[in-house]
């Protein structure tokens, strides 16, 4: 299974709308980008000053909430046929 990080802040409806709807199926790690910690996990990705959410799956980057979704049920679809 790929490695799946979430990228949000608090306040933030498109990231809640997101977190909401991860698929059951999946293992998402949520990183919170207005601690320390998260954000030099989004230095890390190349993605500071983006706007979140931002998905990350095995370095590949998906922005805004529709295409990330899609991903996610992307990934969930491919994870029951594994």
């Amino acid at each position: 299974m790929p490695e799946i990080l979430l990228f949000t802040k608090p306040g933030c409806q498109k990231c809640d709308y997101i977190k909401e709807r991860i698929p059951s199926a999946l293992s998402v790690s949520l990183v919170d980008t207005s601690t320390p910690e998260g954000l030099a996990e989004a230095a890390y990705y190349e993605i500071l000053g983006k706007h979140t959410p931002i998905l990350v799956v095995d370095d590949e980057v998906t922005e805004g909430a529709i295409a990330i979704m899609a991903r996610l049920n992307q990934l969930s679809e491919n994870g029951k046929k594994a």
